[in-house]
């Protein structure tokens, strides 16, 4: 190894000797690669294929899929996803750029799961709220920005007003007891069907069926965390992590007796730098307590990709392969890590079961309002004069999510987001809708993961679309045609538009839309066509170029 310019080959070669050398283990040492030696470049990918006895075209082929590992530790990340682009990221972005030296790494993403404290970028594993070129001074000079805060209230199941900091704050407010006296698995199972509990990433798929469905299938099973929170808008499950990860834990290890699995992960995001310091704490002090005598839980740190947000490509990336998602069926549920039956929820559908099995599923259930079930929680950003993650009923309207969670819009609302990128565009006549799937389908929407981003009528509508379909077109993975080619013809159409030019006539876009709805492998495919459609419907002036349909 005769080493690049600036790599510390001592340093290196020592690490590779720690690091594991199955194949699961090939994302977290790349990870770790990154963070103590630095970008992942040719000679290094080389070194740990030859200590992981993979070939070297393999580990290159799955480095190179996450280009965050070949971004420097220390490199000022600045958001330009659609809330912060309307609070000025583009131009502190420039900014950054024209300010950093040369050996500064500045770094444009789309999102960094912190929309309520937008503008927002990061230095290295620190987050930078509130950004503005005073804070991007600070924080290319290396001084200390300003803290992280949190802006919920004490809900009735997840009560996110108040933090745990240790096993024994958690256990004063009636943590553990589940575990230190658990129900059997028919009363977990009757009181998760009494709630009609779903599941809160954006699938809204029934939490009762899928964990029956199983505990049907032959041992060995494992159960899997999605925490891949990477849906713009969408924080929820952040607020989870950093107030009560030990709320997350006991509900993990519940799922884990129920279904029999000696073996979970919690695959997790890796801008949460804050959440994974805080579940690697809660942890250990739950391995030093007991109460996770025969099992395990292991914290699986991704590299950036949103699409590992659907469970199939979460797996692959887990298994140790570019993140890819799979062809369904075979379904995670027959054949999912490793093979075996695989129990995948997230972060905030989990949280919701101790309470449920404390007070029961009617109880839970009864939350909800306008004929809905239950509660859950609901990230709020934008132009809202206290952005922050609430829990409030499902069923809820917009109005009153922003008027009595958020205090109200900063200035006249132009269009509103309803739950994260892919779940639509709406406009300001649409606040009074409850937020049901059944009432928000009328309108060409969905309930999705409850990010909801509020703008101004500052911010045109066309922008908010471009920005939209740029982030999908970017994130897609390139597995599929209809999405690889559907979301960059769809960003080029809405570029072409706002320069007063027409890419394509409004029927083709149609066909377009459709073709991607149907044929799409997973729902980052199926899902970008519901923004473009609800602009088309919402906002047809903005459009009329395109001809009719």
């Amino acid at each position: 190894m005769n080493g690049e310019p600036g790599l510390d080959v001592l340093r290196l070669t020592a690490l590779l000797q720690e690091l594991p050398v199955a194949r699961t283990s090939l994302l977290d040492n790349l990870g770790r690669l990154r963070r103590e030696v630095g970008p992942i470049t040719a000679e290094i990918s080389d070194a740990l294929a030859d200590h992981m006895n993979i070939r070297r075209g393999e580990v290159h082929e799955v480095q190179s899929f996450y280009s965050f590992l070949g971004v420097p530790p220390d490199a000022l990340r600045v958001c330009t996803g659609p809330v912060c682009d309307c609070l000025g990221g583009k131009d502190l972005l420039a900014r950054a750029q024209e300010l950093a030296p040369p050996d500064l790494a500045v770094v444009e993403v789309p999102c960094l799961g912190h929309c309520e404290l937008g503008p927002v970028g990061t230095r290295g594993d620190t987050m930078l709220p509130c950004l503005e070129e005073g804070g991007l001074e600070d924080a290319i000079a290396g001084r200390p920005g300003r803290a992280v805060t949190h802006q919920s209230g004490d809900g009735p199941a997840l009560e996110l007003g108040r933090r745990d900091g240790t096993l024994a704050d958690y256990e004063r407010r009636g943590g553990l007891a589940l575990l230190r006296s658990p129900p059997s698995s028919e009363q977990v199972l009757g009181e998760l069907r009494a709630s009609g509990l779903v599941g809160y990433g954006g699938a809204l798929f029934s939490t009762a069926l899928k964990w029956e469905a199983v505990a049907r299938e032959p041992a060995p099973r494992y159960v899997i965390v999605n925490a891949d929170e990477g849906e713009p808008g969408t924080f929820k499950d952040r607020y989870v992590m950093e107030l009560r990860p030990q709320l997350l834990i006991e509900s993990a290890l519940i799922a884990m007796r129920f279904v029999e699995a000696t073996h979970g992960f919690i695959y997790l995001r890796e801008e949460y730098a804050h959440a994974r310091a805080r579940l690697a704490g809660a942890l250990e002090e739950f391995r030093a307590s007991g109460l996770m005598a025969g099992t395990s839980i292991e914290l699986v740190v991704g590299a950036g990709a949103y699409v590992c947000g659907d469970e199939t490509a979460m797996l692959e990336s887990m298994e140790g392969r570019r993140g890819m998602p799979r062809l369904k069926p075979p379904y995670p549920s027959q054949v999912g890590y490793l093979g075996r039956p695989t129990l995948i929820n997230n972060v905030e559908t989990l949280a919701h079961i101790p309470a449920i099995l404390r007070n029961g599923g009617e109880w839970w259930a009864a939350l909800g309002k306008n004929g809905a079930q239950g509660d859950r929680l609901w990230s709020l950003s934008g132009a809202v004069h206290r952005p922050g993650c609430y829990e409030a009923p499902n069923g809820v309207t917009l109005r009153e999510l922003i008027d009595d969670y958020a205090c109200g819009p900063t200035e006249e609302i132009g269009a509103i987001v309803p739950g994260g990128a892919a779940s639509g565009i709406l406009p300001p006549a649409a606040l009074d809708v409850p937020m049901t799937r059944d009432a928000l389908r009328d309108w060409g929407a969905g309930v999705g993961s409850a990010g909801v981003q509020v703008f101004p009528v500052s911010y045109p509508p066309l922008r908010l679309l471009a920005e939209t379909m740029r982030f999908f077109a970017e994130e897609s993975c390139q597995k599929c045609t209809p999405c690889r080619l559907g979301n960059r013809g769809m960003q080029h159409l809405i570029g072409e538009l706002a320069a007063g030019r027409v890419a394509m006539p409004r029927w083709q876009a149609e066909e377009w839309l459709e073709t991607m709805l149907q044929t799409s492998i997973c729902g980052l495919g199926q899902g970008a066509p519901i923004p473009m459609r609800g602009a088309f419907r919402h906002w047809p002036a903005v459009f009329a170029q395109l001809g009719e349909p």
